[in-house]
């Protein structure tokens, strides 16, 4: 009794990491367990143990690994599966629930986000309208299927203002959380090859269109170069403040196959790792968390600085992407 009590401590522990200082744990549980003030404190004092249906939707509600506060065998993982469909509302919902993660990570009062990217990560191409209309457009017609766009060719309007608004939300509280990222040299070659497929593809309205994208992820590139040479995020290109000190880019030269992210929040830490190129997988797995934590450490060991007083190395990196995304828009000028 006295260990399970032990376990249930940790996991409310593990939910107060996650809210956010503004929020009253009491009050969490009464929303989501639809209990009284008095079963609320009974519960977080250990003098109610909770259900299994309760534990069952807190988890839920936080994405928190069932395994994160019980000891299972070695070797077994419980993942929280972000499953995505075929339609358009599908795709609004992730948006809203990419939101609703911000949110949680920008709210918890000490929070970092280690980013080991096979593409440049989701954040960034959110606040440029261009190329983020081109990525949702892309992530839904070429690896979400969406049948809404099944016979439609690229042009920003294909997506909503809704969508967009929440795209230009998620960067913002991107901008504010600390962030070390890791790149390689398919980090930015990986959406230069997509606009490349669709532009041979036919599937632009047009070159223009084509170019425009272009334009927009040159503009993006720029400001991440901007950011790493200051080492701090920007709200608004060329108008807000930057939030100092927040942002270290690394680059590695051994390649990384797959999108994984490390959220650190207070003393809980979460893995997201992408799943069927699109979908996400989430654990809190307090072993598979801390060794995620392990494998980033020794990359970063491995990699080199391009943010800071990295200026050459900087510079070589950013002058080769501006290189391949120039000789892409000379290619589709000359179409």
């Amino acid at each position: 009794m006295e260990q399970e009590l032990s376990r249930q401590k940790q996991f409310f522990k593990k939910i107060e990491d996650i809210i956010s200082d503004n929020t009253s744990l009491v009050n969490e549980l009464i929303d989501i367990l639809g209990l009284s003030m008095d079963s609320a404190y009974r519960r977080i004092r250990g003098e109610t143990s909770l259900t299994m249906d309760e534990i069952v939707l807190l988890c839920n509600r936080y994405k928190i690994s069932f395994d994160s506060f019980i000891n299972l065998e070695s070797g077994n993982v419980t993942f929280h599966y972000n499953q995505m469909g075929n339609g358009i509302e599908f795709f609004t919902k992730y948006m809203q629930s990419t939101l609703q993660d911000m949110k949680i990570i920008h709210s918890a009062k000490q929070k970092q986000i280690i980013y080991a990217c096979e593409d440049i990560p989701i954040f960034h191409n959110l606040y440029y309208s261009e190329i983020a209309a081109f990525k949702m457009f892309y992530w839904m017609k070429s690896i979400l299927n969406v049948s809404e766009l099944k016979d439609k060719k690229f042009n920003s309007e294909e997506i909503s203002n809704e969508i967009k608004e929440i795209g230009k939300q998620i960067y913002e509280l991107y901008t504010k959380v600390p962030s070390i990222e890791i790149w390689t040299d398919t980090t930015i070659q990986s959406t230069v090859k997509q606009i490349r497929f669709y532009w041979v593809s036919g599937m632009f309205e047009s070159n223009d269109v084509a170019i425009k994208v272009c334009e927009s992820l040159k503009e993006e590139v720029q400001v991440i170069q901007k950011q790493a040479e200051t080492g701090s995020k920007v709200l608004r290109p060329g108008k807000d403040p930057k939030y100092n000190n927040n942002y270290e880019l690394f680059f590695s030269e051994i390649e990384i196959t797959n999108n994984t992210v490390l959220v650190k929040l207070n003393e809980t830490k979460m893995v997201y790792i992408g799943h069927l190129t699109f979908n996400t997988m989430s654990t809190s797995n307090k072993t598979y968390c801390q060794e995620t934590d392990t494998w980033l450490e020794n990359i970063i060991r491995k990699s080199t600085p391009l943010s800071g007083v990295s200026e050459k190395h900087r510079y070589q990196f950013f002058k080769n992407s501006f290189a391949a995304i120039d000789e892409l828009i000379s290619e589709i000028s000359n179409d």
